[in-house]
């Protein structure tokens, strides 16, 4: 029999335990739901611990059943969880893509102004379905599904409701029929054309393309552009014959609307690497900087008036000038059609697809993915100069 003076007297509003019968003791409470209903709920427990256990557990259940869902549409909700929780958690750029994300695949579908809460698996899957069939590229696909995954599974945890996500696939790779990019590269006559035309100057002795000779050095460097703008005299080692590449800027608007450029102390890939120095590239770096302004070791490598960083407009607008006083065939107007030019030139001199993907700071993935077709090549290459030796 229960000793009455053991029985715990509970704070005012957390009801009370009373003895039931000779082996058990019963816990009454009165519960308070989201949308102000009093459920009142008794449970039975040999001990007071296991009575408490029970009423919190079924107290757990009863909250959750009555909890009023959110208001809030997805893409709002979204939003909120990416700039209150989320951006903490990652890098800068990596919460610009996020958004980036919401924005034009979340906003704009049927699902983005719904409540979140109210969203089915079925109206997810048809969201992505619909990705698929107006021919996306995979990328953009498995962003979107990645997003709404990382969403929900924090929501529903928070809200304590059935996460639709566990219901809803990613195509097949295969079945994504959206055409893969192509990239553009210089092949020698086209590299040729560029480097001289990137030395032109004007009548008054002064370089007519004042990064000219820097842009010249990236197609042996193979940078990317916002590494190359990041880029510090004191990464350039001469003497060892390396440039140490750490930083990178990246370039996103703020909630004000305002761009913002900021230098990053982490590469894509969050991998800092040595870029040999070959001699081609040596000999465009110090002609570089014998006319720069600026050349202190915390100075950028390509430097305003003001010795902030530049922009990849910039650089993508000087390269359009290049390739068009110079006339070469290929015309792509970015930074990449130098990082791809590079790459060729690796390739095509027989390195090891291990040592250029080190060099370009790229996965093996990406790296065969990107160059499959300079990675054929190079087979070929190989193939034709193994067969003739071969006896039948």
């Amino acid at each position: 029999m229960f000793d009455k003076e053991k029985i715990p007297k509970l704070p005012y509003g957390q009801g009370s335990m009373y003895i039931f019968n000779d082996k058990l003791l019963a816990y009454k409470k009165t519960i308070k739901t989201p949308n102000d209903k009093k459920v009142s709920k008794v449970v039975y427990g040999e001990t007071p611990k296991i009575c408490m256990e029970k009423m919190a557990e079924l107290e757990r259940g009863v909250l959750k059943e009555n909890k009023e869902p959110s208001k809030t549409v997805l893409y709002d909700g979204i939003i909120s969880w990416l700039e209150n929780t989320h951006k903490s958690t990652v890098k800068t750029q990596t919460y610009q893509r996020l958004v980036s994300t919401a924005k034009n695949q979340i906003e704009t579908s049927k699902i983005g102004h719904q409540r979140y809460q109210s969203v089915s698996s079925d109206d997810i899957q048809a969201v992505i379905t619909s990705l698929v069939n107006d021919n996306y590229s995979y990328s953009t696909i498995k962003k979107t599904y990645d997003l709404l995954n990382a969403f929900y599974r924090y929501a529903s945890a928070k809200d304590h409701f059935d996460n639709p996500m566990l219901l809803v696939s990613t195509p097949r790779k295969s079945n994504v029929r959206a055409e893969t990019k192509t990239i553009e590269w210089f092949e020698k006559d086209d590299i040729d054309i560029f480097v001289k035309a990137c030395g032109t100057r004007w009548l008054n002795g002064r370089l007519k393309y004042k990064y000219g000779y820097i842009l010249a050095a990236n197609i042996y460097l193979g940078l990317r552009g916002g590494e190359l703008l990041a880029l510090q005299w004191q990464d350039i080692d001469f003497e060892s014959g390396n440039v140490f590449v750490n930083k990178t800027l990246i370039e996103y608007v703020n909630e004000n609307g305002k761009t913002i450029f900021e230098v990053q102390p982490s590469t894509k890939r969050d991998k800092n690497r040595a870029v040999p120095i070959i001699s081609k590239a040596k000999d465009f770096l110090l002609k570089h900087k014998a006319e720069c302004e600026y050349t202190e070791p915390t100075d950028y490598v390509i430097s305003t008036s003001n010795r902030k960083t530049n922009t990849l407009k910039n650089l993508s607008d000087m390269i359009q000038n290049i390739e068009e006083e110079g006339g070469t065939k290929v015309r792509a107007h970015n930074t990449h059609i130098l990082r791809h030019t590079c790459a060729s030139l690796y390739f095509r001199a027989g390195v090891s697809i291990e040592t250029i993907c080190a060099i370009l700071g790229n996965s093996r993935e990406v790296c065969e993915k990107t160059y499959v077709h300079f990675a054929e090549e190079q087979l070929k290459n190989a193939a034709s100069q193994i067969i003739p030796t071969i006896e039948l």
